[in-house]
């Protein structure tokens, strides 16, 4: 399973909006993926594959972990860093 070497919150949004981030994760310091989003519902945070629209007005997802496991482990991995990010802001905004 491809471990994941770095996440870069490239946009927040704000409180209001569901998609609290646009997230770039490296994997095995090989691979990038970009355009991950982070999403908040009633039960918390969760991430969304980046998607493309089909003609059909339907999305079908460009990336997707294969397995249940490697998907709860690249949620866990981004979600930790992005909370981290997210309190540091909120410390900067409070100063």
């Amino acid at each position: 399973m491809a471990k994941v070497t770095d996440v870069r919150i490239r946009k927040s949004y704000e409180e209001d909006s569901k998609v609290k981030a646009i997230v770039s994760v490296t994997l095995d310091d090989a691979y990038v993926v970009h355009g991950l989003k982070v999403l908040k519902s009633d039960d918390g945070f969760y991430i969304a594959m980046p998607s493309k629209k089909l003609k059909e007005g339907d999305y079908k997802d460009i990336f997707h972990p294969i397995s249940t496991e490697s998907r709860q482990t690249l949620q866990k991995e981004v979600l930790e860093l992005f909370e981290i990010e997210l309190a540091k802001m909120t410390q900067e905004e409070e100063e």
